[in-house]
């Protein structure tokens, strides 16, 4: 069921549950269940402020439920280890990481940005974890030197920002200007527009840096605006997330002139409600933007969305989880369960790997991620629900290839997916509609 709220409603239920739920999440932060050492331990780390957190951490609780209850892999069960972090806070998110290697996790999923996985790589690598993400996205994953211990489940931005340059040069844009997050994200979504958009006779007169920041209350941001709207591009793209997405589009009110307004173009860490409220509605109105979301019309994830429903519907009523649940809820973006089934991926990636490899370790069952997912000749497709198949033809040699609830789950030598879809969306009367969606590759 959907519901409709105000935006004046929705501001305010975020207001008071970011300040309540904020104090809890940092009071269950560390409390863990005790793993058993009969079990094969999986970390989660989730970014509480996050809207994609909650579905991401459910995503994963019910791969789990699922696969344990088909007999679990290799004769044990699975055990899900996670933790909370309230933002991008990223050496409390290292000491996350190291308390889930502690309690035994050789595998740990990441949330809340490409900055929070690279700064759990420096952890995750030199102790042999494999590390999984389901939502970072910045080309710079790819380039870490890993040991093939990091994959992700959701396309690199590379793809985003070529298919962002594109399409702007499709509506005869040809000067920008770009306002980036100073993280991994940011830098990296941002070097790839200019690149391609300058490749199509595009030219970028200005870029302005956003500090990466826990928060912006004391951050003046009128200089790397002026910097920015004064040389007056046709094509303003502005790469962060909600809060201060919102404060540039708001310091940058007197550059909206009758004679003067740039086109606004945005990206997946803005597509939410923090910046839908937090920007002045009448600059927002006819900004475009691009978000992942899982392929259209495809069976795999209609069937996992339909299970996912009822999943939500009884999950625990573990303040934490709720109060992330009902966070999300504000959202209703089409795109959020997209990222609880490239988690739920993520999960039976790791498990059909452990299964073709006989093996737990992580160096092992790196070595068959491509082999369970990617298509070779003979192998046998493996869509959702079929993990008692998949575990019998793998118990008997055999070789299959998984398409996933996210997609066909194609791997690359850096880990990395080389397919996906994104949706075109665009502000119209104070909501974010969905213009269209485009495809690679």
């Amino acid at each position: 069921m959907k519901y409709r709220f105000t935006s004046q409603v929705c501001a305010l239920m975020l207001l008071l549950s970011s300040t309540f739920f904020a104090t809890l999440f940092a009071q269950t932060a560390t409390k863990s269940s005790q793993p058993s050492a009969e079990t094969i331990k999986i970390g989660i780390s989730i970014v509480t402020s996050d809207p994609t957190g909650s579905t991401q951490l459910q995503g994963a609780k019910m791969a789990i439920e699922e696969i344990n209850a088909a007999g679990g892999v290799l004769g044990k069960k699975l055990e899900l280890l996670p933790v909370y972090n309230e933002n991008r806070n990223y050496p409390k998110a290292q000491a996350l990481v190291k308390t889930m290697i502690d309690e035994g996790a050789k595998y740990i999923i990441t949330s809340g940005g490409s900055g929070m996985t690279m700064k759990a790589a420096e952890i995750t690598i030199p102790a042999n974890v494999m590390l999984i993400t389901g939502s970072s996205s910045s080309p710079k994953i790819s380039e870490l030197n890993d040991n093939d211990l990091v994959w992700r489940t959701v396309p690199s931005d590379a793809f985003q920002g070529r298919i962002a340059a594109v399409f702007m040069d499709s509506l005869k844009i040809r000067s920008a200007g770009i306002i980036h997050l100073d993280n991994p994200y940011g830098n990296e979504l941002g070097r790839t527009f200019r690149e391609v958009f300058e490749r199509r006779r595009g030219k970028v007169l200005a870029t302005s840096k956003i500090p990466d920041a826990t928060n912006y209350q004391n951050l003046d941001f009128k200089q790397l605006v002026d910097a920015v709207f004064s040389q007056k591009p046709q094509l303003i793209y502005i790469i962060g997330s909600g809060e201060e997405s919102a404060k540039v589009i708001n310091t940058a009110k007197s550059y909206f002139t009758k004679d003067y307004r740039p086109q606004l173009l945005g990206c997946d860490a803005n597509y939410n409600n923090d910046f839908l409220y937090g920007a002045e509605q009448t600059l927002i109105e006819g900004m475009q933007g691009f978000v992942y979301i899982h392929p259209q019309n495809y069976p795999n994830f209609e069937k996992f969305a339909k299970a996912f429903e009822v999943f939500q519907s009884k999950v625990s009523n573990d303040a934490a989880e709720m109060s992330a649940t009902s966070l999300a809820s504000l959202l209703g973006a089409v795109s959020t369960n997209s990222y609880g089934a490239t988690v739920y991926d993520a999960i039976y990636s790791i498990a059909y790997s452990m299964l073709k490899a006989k093996s737990i370790n992580p160096f092992d069952v790196a070595k068959q991620m491509r082999e369970v997912a990617n298509d070779h000749g003979g192998a046998t497709v493996i869509n959702v629900g079929e993990f008692a198949k998949a575990s019998s033809i793998l118990a008997k040699g055999g070789n299959i290839n998984y398409d996933g609830a996210s997609g066909s789950l194609e791997f690359n030598d850096t880990g990395d997916v080389t397919t996906g879809t994104y949706i075109i969306w665009k502000v119209k009367d104070g909501k974010f509609v969905e213009a269209s969606t485009i495809s690679f590759p």
